[in-house]
């Protein structure tokens, strides 16, 4: 039986090690979500998403931020991916599987 909704896996460039002190912030359609690093699964109803995911860094509130606008359609399970590199200045990768 597959659920309806998201399931977003987010990780780092492994030499970051010291952002497993920084978790994550999923925020889906402005509901902000804290989470660990790794997979979660979002239970939604079908409809439009924006998806954007981040983490606060030192003075940075929202460090990494990048998003992706998804459609969730009845019985689908929409994969977003989310990378952080080893540099804080840049946009983490977000990818969608679907």
């Amino acid at each position: 039986m597959i659920l309806t909704g998201i399931q977003v896996k987010t990780g780092f460039f492994p030499l970051s090690w010291f952002l497993y002190m920084c978790n994550p912030t999923v925020e889906i359609n402005g509901e902000k979500n804290k989470v660990k690093w790794g997979t979660q699964f979002f239970p939604l109803a079908p409809g439009k998403y924006t998806v954007k995911i981040y983490f606060a860094y030192f003075t940075m509130p929202q460090c990494g931020a990048n998003q992706v606008d998804i459609e969730v359609k009845d019985g689908k399970s929409i994969f977003v991916d989310y990378h952080m590199g080893g540099w804080m200045m840049s946009k983490g990768k977000i990818k969608v599987v679907e």
